[in-house]
């Protein structure tokens, strides 16, 4: 008889033991979903890391510098023929840097910040409307000597070189100089056939 209650007392503190681990699992899990700790439960993927990047995908890359109060440079441009047909999970693991800002079917938004030297003033004021790779670009900054030293891209546009008037298409192979983003626009605007 004392044999049977040891028994059925092992079983019973066995059966205790297996609901509370039990409880415990899914009070993880319930945590975990309503993001206060706890282990993290397996979800779905967003259905936007599976996007995948076409000839049409704007790619915006934001950089921030914090230590130059709201100074940012920013490049639009379609993927690279490398990145054409990346996922975003393909892209997102190629910029260990980067952080996803927004994401869109036709915009990706990346974002990173730089604690080093602030970008030059020059880059920040002025924007070069020329030609790059056979279409409209919009570079920060204005050329310096022999018209190098010209700051990163700003915007490759999908208008190509040739259509556009001879007379357009030869200031833009010189390069045409305007004070920031918003005369920029405007010289691109003019340019629409």
């Amino acid at each position: 008889m004392a044999r049977r209650h040891a028994v059925a007392a092992t079983l019973l503190a066995a059966a205790i033991l297996a609901g509370v681990g039990v409880g415990a699992y899914w009070w993880r899990q319930d945590a975990a979903d309503r993001g206060q700790g706890g282990t993290p439960s397996r979800r779905r993927a967003s259905p936007l890391v599976n996007l995948t990047l076409t000839p049409d995908t704007r790619l915006v890359e934001r950089t921030r510098y914090p230590a130059c109060g709201e100074a940012v440079l920013e490049t639009e441009r379609p993927p690279t023929p490398v990145e054409t047909g990346w996922r975003l999970s393909d892209l997102l693991r190629s910029r260990d840097t980067w952080r996803l800002a927004q994401a869109t079917p036709d915009r990706i938004v990346l974002e990173r910040q730089r604690p080093g030297p602030c970008p030059p003033a020059a880059w920040l004021r002025y924007r070069t409307v020329r030609l790059h790779q056979g279409h409209v670009a919009v570079f920060y900054g204005r050329p310096g000597r022999q018209g190098r030293d010209l700051g990163p891209l700003r915007l490759l546009t999908d208008l190509p070189a040739e259509r556009l008037l001879p007379g357009d298409r030869r200031r833009l192979e010189q390069g045409l100089v305007v004070e920031g983003d918003g005369e920029a626009w405007h010289v691109l605007e003019s340019l629409t056939p």
